[in-house]
């Protein structure tokens, strides 16, 4: 998958630390009225384990995982714009707003310290001693 964890800088430990508490709020939203079957239940049912799979990935470094959260983050990003029409109570929009905060944070954590960009990149280099397809030999 490409580096050990524990070698992940503390700004992407706690980007991931935010994922993952996404994840569990995906379940824990599953019970707070108004329950039902509707999108959103489909929704966060799909979400909470593609969040929380994405973790050890984003903690060993894979580019692609990053790019993944980022996707999913903005689309849910968007998407709280749309509970927050359908739902005006106070405690909904709370919650939704700690929702964009904990995103926001994930996003900066991930993309923005030069910690976190190192991790990633260096994920992506080859490993000392492979050819690089497509580089001079010499």
């Amino acid at each position: 998958m490409g580096r050990d964890d524990s070698m992940a800088p503390v700004t992407v430990r706690l980007a991931a630390a935010g994922i993952a508490i996404h994840a569990i709020n995906h379940l824990i939203v599953l019970v707070i009225p108004p329950t039902g079957w509707n999108v959103g239940t489909v929704y966060h049912l799909l979400g909470a384990p593609v969040y929380a799979a994405l973790l050890l990935p984003i903690l060993a470094g894979c580019g692609w995982a990053r790019v993944t959260i980022t996707v999913l983050l903005g689309c849910q990003f968007a998407g709280r714009f749309v509970v927050w029409i359908l739902f005006p109570e106070s405690g909904v929009r709370l919650a939704l707003l700690a929702g964009w905060a904990l995103s926001l944070a994930v996003l900066t954590l991930l993309w923005l310290p030069r910690a976190s960009r190192r991790h990633f990149r260096a994920s992506a280099l080859p490993a000392a001693g492979r050819a690089v397809p497509g580089a001079d030999p010499a």
